[in-house]
This record gives structure tokens, C-alpha cells and sequence, in this order.
């Protein structure tokens, strides 16, 4: 059982941070109400506050895609010559991506949005987790069904049993194709999905063998996907809503040897073999306390979370509140150590201003630039995080970004540099146009010209869509904190970094941005906060 923070230790400060790390942070009064409860009561309240309800995906993610619309006509391809055929093909990709990219960008702005809810914060934190442990990329499934069904899966497994989980995964239409397990058959098995199991999901190196993971390899054979395909059409993975398919012809019924066992094994045999090793515990224990507090955790610390882990069964939720209320959670180091990621800086900072997240085009935008595209971490490892979150470049873009969060985008000058156009695609501002195929193929010079008037047009709605107000002030500083710059600072100080001590340079320039005037006026409040979030202690905690 691991220790757990006395009650005369939790206070204001701690609860803020406590939200911030299993959350994304909230505004003064959220943090008020998780300080007047106990530290265990805090952390269950994290899971509790939503009630339960059947989670409907965005609008556009179950209709049939612009690739499945095309399969038919692309059948007509055949009967052109080699240049048009190549020609035709390179215009239905490009439409393909453009729509695929459109429901991605309304994917990302719904989970955000999810994110962003104080009721689902916490449980959308753990699917982010979740996202970056499995990583599985947009560039390889191509089909943000598939990305959203994983997701949903996440979700729904997320504070339940591991094994489950990982079961889950191993079954998963989106990770079957990203790591080629859809057509692994025995007479061919295909390891990358066992060695990914053991190196990065489960054990981490050097706690398996080659041949643990090529027996494994031949013990998921026949684990792949159906296609729901039409009769007569072709299969394609990547415009149909693929289910998992135990194919017993493509298994390996042969004996198998995996960590010095032998039997008749399949994919459940090897997910149930693997967390039997000492080394499983240690490893999904290390990344949680890594992720939440920033930090590998101490040898000491480590073997009590690997007490705890197995005292809890291997449940997620109730280890993750007995984390969450540990002393040493709450460690002053831990503070200056863990660099927020763009996701939980972006998401954070509009929960912190009480104001809503940037349009999803927008958001999708930001949070890329910021090295964070949701739905297409750059590997299988996902991201490294810590550290590797900030450089020269990506802490410049923060403050940036922060700077159109707290002051508005001033006429969207700032915008100038990004692709509008796009953008305007991706909002649904205009259609992504089936192309033509066949006899239709003469109109297309004037096609082509309309959706470029079109474009054009969508990108001055843009401007609209994507314009951020500056925060308003009255719901951020009372009158009576404006009546004192030093009241002021320290309300805001306290609001956005939860109450840690401030370095006494930052807080000069924090005072400075204050000005002398009483009360202090909106543009001031207003330099006060961008002190604040492009300072560097706002980017860790």
C-alpha cells in the first residue's frame, strides 16, 4: 500500500497542481473545490464528476468517405490510357487526403474539446497517455474511422484492467494495420507487432529474447481484420470500417516456446505471458509516474509503485489515485522538472483563462507547429516528451501562440504565414469536390478554376472562424485586485502557476508589466498575463 498525503499536507497549491497533472488545469474556483476535499476524495472526484453517457463521435467519422464513394468509379480508370490513368489517379489521392484531413481535423477538435471539459479531463488524460504509449499514425492507417474507433477503445478500457487492455490493443483494427499484423499468416509470420509488445508496450528492452519474439510472432498469426466490402468490389483497408477476424487457416497451431513455456499458444496466451514477467510491472509503473509527475521515479519510489500495482491487480484507476495522493507526487523539485506538453499547454491555458480552445483547424495547427499532431506521433515510440518538448524554435512559437490566446489575434496578421486555404478545407468552409472521371474530364480546367475562386473565399471566412478575442479581463482580475498592481500580480501568479514560488527576476518583470496606474487598466492586466504564460516556469509543472 503506498503512503498516502496526510490531510494537514493538502492545500490549495497541492489540489492545483493535482489538476493540472491528472488533468489539464482549471480556473481559481475548480482548484477551490478539489482543495476542500481530501486527497483521496480529490482524486477519485477526477473520474466521478462525469456522469455516465453513450459517447457519440464527431458527425463525419461513421459516413462512407470520399475513398469509398470513389471505388466504383475508379473501376473506370482501367479503361484510359496509361497518362490519364496516372494523371486521374494523382488528382482522386489528393481529393482523398483532403477530405480524410478534414474529419482528422474534426477529430482532434472533438477530443480537445473532451480534454478541455473539467467533467472529462482526467479520463481524457489517460487516453492521451494511451494515444503516446500505442502510438498508431494517420500516415500509415489512413482512416480516421479506424483512429477513432482505437480511441474510443482507449476510452472505454482506459481505467480498467491492463491485461484487458492490452488485449485490446493486440485486436485493434488500426494497430493491426500499422504494424502489419493484418496479413501475418504462418506461413509468413510477421514480428513487428510482438517485438513492439515486449520492447515498448509491455517489458521494455533487454527483458525478452529473439526467439521470444518470433515463437510470439507465430502465435498472433491469424489475428487480422474484416473488410466490409460489397460484392464484386475490391477490398481496400483504407476506405472501409475493418473489424477484428480471428482467422484460424492463417494460425500457427504448432507448439511454440515463449519465455521458457511451451504450448499451443495465440495472441491472448502471449499478452497473458508477458505481464507475468518481472519486468512488466516495472515498466507500465515507470512510464505512468514518468507521464503524471515528470520524472523516472527513484529505485525506492519505483519498488513501491510496483507494490502497488500488483496490490491493485493490475487496475489502472485505482493505482492511478493512490499515485495521485503519494507525498511524493507533490515534491517541490517535480515542479521545475516537468515540461507540459503542447497539447496539455494549449488545453491548460484556455482552462486557466476560462476560455473556450481555438477553432479545431486552428488548434490541429498550433499543436503541430508545436511538434504535437494528435492521431500521428512520428513513430511507433510516440513522443519522447520531457525535455524534448521545448528548443529554441518551439519555445518561441508558445510564446507566440500564448500571445494570440491572452491578446487576440489583432486583424489576424499573426495568421499570415499559414495556410488559410487549407485550413478553410479542413473547417468544412468549402467542399472537397469529388473529382471527375470519364466524360466530365473536359470541364475540368473551369472545375479547377472555381474551386480556386472558392478557396480563395474560404480563407477570407477563415479569417472570421479562426479571429481569438483578447481575454476578457473582467473574468480573469476582480476590481479589487486591480486596485493594486501587487495584488494583482500575485492573484495572477497564483491563478496560472499554482502557487509556486516565483524567481525574484520573473517576478520583477511580472510587476513591471503591472505598471503604477490604479487601478491597473485591461491593457496592463493584459501584459501581466503574457509575463506570465511566455515566461519560462509557466511551460513546466
Amino acid at each position: 500500500m503506498l503512503p498516502i498525503l496526510e490531510p494537514a499536507d493538502w492545500n490549495r497549491a497541492k489540489a492545483g497542481q493535482l489538476l493540472q497533472r491528472a488533468g489539464f488545469g482549471g480556473t481559481p474556483a475548480q482548484v477551490d473545490a478539489l482543495a476542500s476535499l481530501s486527497p483521496q476524495q480529490a482524486a477519485r472526484s477526477l473520474f466521478d464528476s462525469a456522469p455516465p453517457s453513450k459517447i457519440e463521435p464527431p458527425p463525419s467519422i461513421l459516413l462512407p468517405t470520399l475513398g469509398d464513394k470513389m471505388r466504383t468509379e475508379r473501376n473506370r480508370l482501367k479503361l484510359m490510357d496509361p497518362k490519364t490513368r496516372a494523371q486521374k489517379n494523382q488528382e482522386i489521392n489528393r481529393a482523398i487526403r483532403a477530405e480524410r484531413e478534414k474529419r482528422l481535423t474534426e477529430l482532434r477538435g472533438w477530443w480537445l474539446n473532451r480534454m478541455a471539459d473539467p467533467l472529462t479531463a482526467a479520463h481524457e488524460k489517460i487516453v492521451l497517455f494511451l494515444h503516446g504509449h500505442f502510438a498508431t499514425s494517420e500516415e500509415k492507417v489512413k482512416n480516421p474511422q479506424l483512429l477513432w474507433l482505437q480511441n474510443q477503445m482507449f476510452r472505454q478500457k482506459a481505467l480498467g484492467s491492463w491485461s484487458d487492455l492490452v488485449v485490446g490493443v493486440a485486436k485493434d483494427p488500426a494497430m493491426l494495420i500499422y504494424l502489419d499484423g493484418a496479413r501475418s499468416k504462418s506461413q509468413q509470420p510477421n514480428e513487428n507487432f510482438a517485438r513492439e509488445l515486449f520492447e515498448l508496450f509491455t517489458l521494455g528492452e533487454g527483458n525478452y529474447t529473439e526467439k521470444d519474439i518470433q515463437e510470439s510472432a507465430r502465435a498472433f498469426t491469424g489475428w487480422s481484420i474484416r473488410l466490409r466490402n460489397k460484392p464484386g468490389e475490391m477490398m481496400d483497408e483504407e476506405t472501409h470500417l475493418p473489424s477484428f477476424l480471428n482467422n484460424p487457416r492463417w494460425h500457427d497451431g504448432k507448439s511454440k516456446k515463449i519465455f521458457g513455456q511451451t504450448g499451443n499458444f495465440d495472441g491472448n496466451d502471449v499478452v497473458r505471458l508477458a505481464l507475468q514477467q518481472p519486468a512488466a510491472a516495472r515498466w507500465i509503473t515507470g512510464k505512468l509516474w514518468k507521464f503524471y509527475a515528470g520524472t523516472t521515479p527513484t529505485e525506492d519510489l519505483h519498488a513501491e509503485l510496483v507494490a502497488e500495482w500488483k496490490e491493485s491487480g493490475q487496475s489502472i484507476r485505482p493505482f492511478l489515485e493512490a499515485m495521485w495522493t503519494h507525498p511524493a507526487f507533490y515534491a517541490p523539485e517535480l515542479a521545475r522538472q516537468r515540461v507540459k506538453s503542447p497539447v496539455e499547454w494549449l488545453v491548460g491555458l484556455c482552462r486557466q483563462l476560462n476560455r473556450p480552445l481555438p477553432a479545431p483547424a486552428l488548434s490541429s495547427e498550433i499543436l503541430a507547429q508545436l511538434g504535437q499532431k494528435l492521431f500521428a506521433p512520428p513513430n511507433v515510440k510516440g513522443w519522447d516528451g520531457g525535455i524534448t518538448w521545448i528548443n529554441t524554435a518551439s519555445l518561441q512559437k508558445r510564446y507566440q501562440y500564448a500571445g494570440w490566446v491572452v491578446s487576440g489575434t489583432q486583424g489576424m496578421k499573426e495568421l499570415a504565414g499559414m495556410d488559410l486555404g487549407r485550413m478553410a478545407v479542413q473547417s468544412g468552409l468549402v467542399e472537397v469536390p469529388t473529382p471527375m472521371i470519364g466524360e466530365e474530364m473536359a470541364d475540368e480546367p473551369n472545375l479547377r478554376k472555381e474551386l480556386a475562386q472558392k478557396r480563395r473565399a474560404a480563407a477570407t471566412q477563415a479569417r472570421e472562424l479562426f479571429a481569438l478575442p483578447p481575454v476578457p479581463v473582467d473574468e480573469i482580475a476582480s476590481p479589487e485586485q486591480r486596485q493594486n498592481p501587487d495584488e494583482l500580480v500575485a492573484a495572477l501568479a497564483r491563478r496560472l502557476l499554482l502557487g509556486d514560488p516565483v524567481p525574484p527576476e520573473l517576478l520583477g518583470r511580472f510587476r513591471k508589466a503591472a505598471g503604477r496606474a490604479s487601478p491597473v487598466p485591461e491593457s496592463d492586466v493584459r501584459e501581466v498575463l503574457l509575463a506570465i504564460v511566455q515566461s519560462p516556469v509557466y511551460q513546466v509543472g
